[in-house]
């Protein structure tokens, strides 16, 4: 085999393109956290995930630390 080759055509992607795919995956598990889950209901509350679809977008949804979830867990 030589170096031409590539297993996957995802192995071939630009920057953009991977950045592009990766926010589309985001948006879809941000709409299925916030109809699924309650806590993150709760957290995402105001948040549209379909404008989630940056890096600056990304910068303002909240940060969740793993003590927070205990809590929540605990609580309900």
């Amino acid at each position: 085999m030589t170096d031409t080759h590539f297993f996957d055509s995802l192995e071939t992607r630009t920057t953009a393109q991977r950045e592009s795919e990766q926010f589309e995956l985001l948006v879809g598990q941000l709409r299925h956290a916030k109809a699924k889950a309650p806590q993150y209901s709760e957290l995402l509350a105001g948040i549209d995930p379909e404008v989630v679809t940056d890096r600056s977008a990304l910068a303002q949804l909240p940060v969740t630390r793993k003590s927070e979830l205990s809590q929540s867990q605990l609580r309900d």
